[in-house]
């Protein structure tokens, strides 16, 4: 029997990178199986706005903090990523503001948006599943995406718990210490080029990046100029740089801002110490 994880990176990636993924690059036999396995989705029915929100709020109450500061932690030496994901998804929805949207298009404060009623057979098959594909193949890249934070928190729930090391935490510290090796102009991107380079522990470029937009997400890699969304959220702020592919508010950190101590000890429970 084949494996339910492979059977969703056949669906997404090969050799040279992302498939086209309009179409089913499996078959409907190994879909069903990577469904059963929790790997692949159906498509979500919609939901509107005040549906959406009642649930980000019902999952966010019932998870503890810690739970996401180890996840978290518990992947940096395992390279499990799908329990990296979650530290960005739960700071960005548990900031999530309680508002109204009754229109049919995007939402000016969270840019939700319904799921298609009648969905084409691409929307099908993307669906969660692209989610779901970043989420294991990254650690996840959308954490300021309003049905991402939502799948992802779903998800979470499901995961085993486990307690992080003191590996772990070393290698968060050896993560974060190479702030302070960086020129104060530098930006994430050459913070995510020094971690590479010394090899700090297993892993690549992307998830490098990946791991430095939540630390963004959660506030530890932010600034007055450009706060997390748990301090400010305001997405009408959160304007990509063309000089970085990075999420707010990591696209807007430089070395001279440091590392926000008061967000760390707020994400990890603990003073940060260099």
């Amino acid at each position: 029997m084949r494996d339910g994880k492979k059977i969703l990176f056949d669906q997404f990636w090969g050799g040279g990178g992302w498939k086209n993924y309009y179409h089913l690059n499996i078959s409907e036999e190994e879909f069903n199986l990577a469904k059963e396995k929790g790997y692949m989705f159906d498509y979500p029915d919609a939901i509107t706005h005040q549906e959406y929100l009642e649930r980000l709020k019902k999952n966010v109450e019932v998870i503890d903090v810690k739970d996401v500061a180890d996840s978290f932690l518990y992947s940096l030496s395992t390279r499990k990523l799908e329990y990296r994901s979650v530290l960005g998804s739960y700071w960005y929805a548990i900031a999530m503001p309680q508002h109204e949207y009754k229109g049919d298009g995007v939402c000016p404060v969270c840019r939700w948006f319904a799921w298609e009623k009648s969905p084409d057979n691409k929307e099908i098959i993307q669906g969660l599943n692209t989610y779901s594909f970043e989420r294991y193949k990254w650690g996840g890249i959308r954490y300021n995406a309003h049905s991402y934070a939502l799948f992802d928190l779903e998800q979470f729930l499901k995961l085993e718990k486990h307690d992080h090391t003191e590996e772990d935490e070393k290698i968060l510290h050896d993560i974060l210490a190479c702030v302070y090796e960086l020129s104060p102009k530098n930006k994430a991107g050459a913070l995510r080029d020094l971690i590479s380079k010394k090899k700090i522990f297993k892993t690549n470029k992307q998830e490098i990046s990946t791991i430095l937009d939540a630390l963004g997400v959660c506030g530890i890699l932010s600034s007055k100029e450009f706060p997390c969304y748990y301090d400010d959220f305001y997405h009408d702020r959160d304007c990509e740089e063309l000089t970085n592919d990075f999420l707010y508010p990591t696209n807007r950190w430089r070395a001279s801002d440091g590392i926000n101590t008061e967000c760390y000890e707020r994400v990890f429970g603990k003073p940060f110490v260099l």
